[in-house]
């Protein structure tokens, strides 16, 4: 082999893994928070994702693995680096996702959502859900969460190499359990807000029976309304502690998703 076609085929290992890791990057900023949100225009997300794949590949070209250039083999390559970062995307997007959920139940109970009990196909925006993502991606920021998946995208290159993939039960079971987070994250942020509801509610219900000729069903909405955003004021401290709490344990609880991808050794 003269020198010149050693150098185009190093040159070319690189290039392929240089785009490897740019679909991975891709894939994590189609799913995750901040860097999906369409403030962003299209050229920036490709220009910032090519400054961290070139930086990425000067930094573990040589750690790879040896690749088959078929172009089936590359086109499955690209697929499965793709599925990785949308995965530490989705992971990174579950507390937005709890943030939202707890607005929706919020929003259903303070009647802001009336509109889909009678239209359920309606696509009504959740006035509180929003909020709440804001508030999230507010803190998020603070936190240098952006930076955290920046990190976490340099570490999957060593926790998931770039020929290395499998999904395993320890897979599924920690997707289940991150799903079902975001129950439980929802019904932390909006506990609050749905108890105090809830007691305005048995109120009114004692009251109707002690005063029938009261015209509770038009009270109703306004009590609601003042109780619901009383208690969504005075809840805001709770708030931000929980999100944060979540927040911070987000870039472990992916790289504990990232590991379970690595096949197990035999």
């Amino acid at each position: 082999m003269t020198p010149d076609a050693g150098t185009i085929g190093l040159l070319y290992t690189k290039f392929v893994i240089g785009l490897l890791i740019f679909v991975r990057i891709s894939g994590m900023f189609i799913t995750a928070p901040f860097y999906k949100s369409m403030a962003i225009l299209p050229q920036v997300k490709v220009f910032l994702a090519i400054v961290i794949a070139t930086s990425m590949t000067q930094f573990y070209w040589t750690q790879q693995p040896t690749f088959d250039f078929h172009l089936w083999s590359l086109v499955l390559l690209v697929f499965k680096e793709f599925t990785v970062g949308a995965i530490i995307g989705f992971a990174a997007n579950l507390v937005f996702l709890g943030a939202r959920m707890a607005g929706g139940l919020i929003d259903f109970e303070m009647g802001f959502q009336a509109a889909s009990v009678f239209d359920p196909a309606s696509n009504n925006p959740t006035l509180i859900g929003e909020l709440n993502e804001l508030i999230t991606l507010m803190i998020f920021l603070i936190i240098n969460g952006h930076h955290q998946l920046i990190e976490v995208i340099f570490a999957s290159i060593r926790a998931v190499p770039l020929t290395t993939f499998a999904i395993s039960e320890p897979t599924y079971i920690l997707l289940i359990k991150f799903t079902t987070t975001i129950f439980i994250l929802a019904i932390k942020i909006a506990a609050p807000v749905l108890i105090a509801l809830f007691s305005t509610n048995l109120a009114l219900a004692l009251l109707a029976r002690v005063a029938p000729q009261t015209n509770i069903f038009i009270i109703s909405f306004q009590l609601k309304v003042a109780v619901g955003l009383l208690m969504l004021f005075v809840s805001v401290p709770l708030l931000v502690y929980v999100i944060k709490w979540a927040l911070g344990s987000m870039q472990e609880q992916t790289m504990q998703l990232l590991m379970t991808l690595y096949p197990p050794r035999v």
